[in-house]
């Protein structure tokens, strides 16, 4: 029987910015015990499904390598967890309506999963974080996530500049690049590559 694990949660465009690059992205658990454990929540596939940009800009998403990574490390909640996750959804709504902050279904459901299994959630959406400061939720950068998958030895700093540059190149900085610049400072204590 393996150890348990601290699971983490992906929003849709931490996937995105990620799974392509580290491969597999999320069936290897990484770190010392307990090992984080990488998931994304099961309507990523309908989101992707639904939305003809984001299929044409990561058409990568559907080939089998990354659908089967997926359904492995899925995070689908049941029973009283379940409803307390619908619960949890309807108060984040209720927020976020309240305060003006546009957010999806899914990054809603990313956050009452959050909060319901009190665990990270990975974005770098700024309304999701006023939302998740707000109630008690703990979100990760993407650079955080970076350097926690570095510290751990499941990527190096060779591929975490290969990432920056990437994400660059696309035009998909997860945040303006000043910004950028002193989260990676934070996080990893020298200057941002890119």
């Amino acid at each position: 029987m393996s150890a348990p694990s601290q699971d983490v949660l992906l929003d849709s465009n931490a996937y995105f910015r990620l799974g392509n690059s580290i491969r597999p992205l999320l069936q290897r658990s990484f770190g010392p015990p307990p090992p984080y454990s990488l998931h994304v929540l099961a309507e990523l596939d309908d989101e992707y499904a639904s939305n003809f940009r984001v299929r044409h800009k990561f058409e990568w998403v559907s080939h089998a390598e990354y659908r089967n990574d997926r359904k492995a490390k899925r995070f689908e909640l049941r029973g009283e967890d379940r409803t307390r996750a619908l619960n949890a959804f309807s108060f984040l709504l209720a927020y976020a309506d309240e305060h003006e902050i546009n957010l999806s279904r899914e990054d809603l459901r990313a956050l009452a999963v959050g909060f319901v299994k009190d665990i990270p959630v990975i974005t770098d959406d700024s309304g999701m974080i006023r939302v998740a400061d707000a109630n008690g939720i703990e979100c990760w950068s993407t650079i955080k996530l970076l350097r926690v998958l570095e510290t751990a030895g499941r990527i190096d700093m060779e591929k975490v500049t290969e990432i920056l540059e990437y994400w660059d190149y696309e035009n998909d900085l997860p945040m303006p690049r000043g910004r950028l610049r002193q989260v990676f400072r934070k996080h990893f204590g020298a200057d941002c590559p890119i």
